[in-house]
């Protein structure tokens, strides 16, 4: 199951190999910026004067309150949504369910970028969905190649009209699928009549401060925009959303509805308090500080560890949580979870992010929950675990 490598699984597998073992394997956010004294007595007054309501059932909607705070994230990317298009979820993998189960039909193939966020893929299997991995190239998913991938499956008799991809910061490889590479895909797109799901936790976080226009701000109508507020706030309070086009908004609440009943009231209330008194900027701002920091702390020891002309080989990413390292040799990646295990430090085989086996021959680092100090430490360890394991 892809839970065994997601963030909230990784926890209870430290703590019952020690606390010793340095982790490059969950995508944890860096909580330690967040302001709590003054998130404590936000929450405390809400509960205080409006815990009654919080604390209640909710309808299937973002609350009014909530919706400025929404507006803004993705205004900072050039996107936005009305209201009544905006739809709650508990983040976004709830979002990808939600979008398996009502929009698409069992049997149907879905169109992924590969390597894809293990998460996605296994929502899309759940609601019965066919993957089929959409070739890329140096920049990350090929236009070109979603044309000839389309074609060849609807010419073999199968229904393709959706496509899954997280085009900026991608997990796990980290890159950003450049603008002129955009508007391509979003002409295939057009031309093919495709609908796009575009995954986009990441994309607030870039280390330059510079924000990479969202697909959904150009093409509103083609594309289901999943947010979430785990990476640019909290994951605990299990709170995102969808930006739908106007036709599917009413299917995807109803089916958000069956999923959950309700969002939860305290999560959207709690957000709205933070927004309306201190905005975002300052609380992205510092999580981007920490995240270049500890970005360059890893790319660093890698490059010293690992030499940049030996057998693997990486790019440092502009922004977000991952950096994706590759064996030049192709070998399965898989044999060197041993080795790491004996040396105290963790990563994620590259196989768990294919959609049909492919990536066996690369790994997942996560810089985002590392404790800087700890970094350079990790990454030594990593290094002998790779050299061991290649010499077995």
């Amino acid at each position: 199951m892809w839970t065994t490598t997601g963030p909230a699984a990784e926890m209870p597998r430290l703590f019952e190999r020690g606390t010793d073992v340095i982790s490059f394997s969950g995508g944890l956010p860096d909580l330690d910026v967040l302001p709590l004294e003054a998130i404590s007595g936000q929450l405390s007054r809400l509960v205080r004067l409006g815990g009654r309501f919080a604390f209640q059932y909710a309808t299937p909607h973002v609350s009014t309150a909530l919706i400025p705070a929404i507006t803004d994230l993705m205004a900072r990317e050039g996107a936005g949504a009305a209201p009544e298009n905006l739809v709650p979820t508990a983040g976004s993998q709830m979002g990808l369910l939600a979008v398996a189960l009502g929009i698409a039909t069992p049997g149907e193939t879905v169109l992924c970028q590969s390597p894809a966020y293990p998460g996605a893929t296994a929502a899309f299997r759940t609601a019965g969905l066919r993957l089929c991995a959409v070739p890329g190239d140096a920049d990350g998913l090929a236009p070109d190649g979603l044309r000839e991938t389309v074609l060849r499956l609807r010419a073999g008799g199968h229904t393709a009209r959706l496509l899954y991809c997280n085009p900026t910061f991608h997990n796990p490889t980290g890159r950003t699928l450049p603008a002129a590479h955009r508007v391509r895909l979003l002409e295939v797109c057009q031309e093919l009549d495709l609908l796009v799901i575009e995954d986009n936790p990441y994309g607030l976080l870039s280390f330059d401060g510079q924000c990479t226009p969202a697909l959904q701000g150009t093409a509103p109508d083609r594309v289901v925009y999943l947010g979430t507020f785990s990476k640019v706030f909290a994951p605990g309070l299990r709170c995102g959303w969808i930006a739908a086009p106007a036709r599917l908004a009413r299917t995807l609440r109803t089916t958000t509805e069956v999923i959950a009943l309700s969002p939860s009231a305290l999560a959207q209330a709690a957000l709205t308090a933070f927004h309306q008194r201190a905005g975002w900027t300052d609380l992205i701002d510092t999580y981007r500080r920490a995240y270049r920091e500890r970005c360059a702390l890893m790319a660093d020891a890698l490059e010293e560890k690992l030499g940049t002309s030996g057998p693997w080989m990486w790019e440092r990413p502009d922004g977000g949580f991952y950096v994706w390292l590759r064996h030049r040799d192709g070998g399965d990646t898989g044999r060197f979870t041993r080795a790491a295990t004996e040396h105290g430090v963790s990563f994620v085989p590259g196989g768990h992010f294919g959609v049909d086996g492919e990536h066996s021959d690369a790994l997942r680092l996560s810089f985002s929950h590392v404790p800087k100090q700890r970094i350079a430490e990790g990454v030594a360890r990593l290094a002998a675990a790779l050299r061991e394991g290649d010499a077995r």
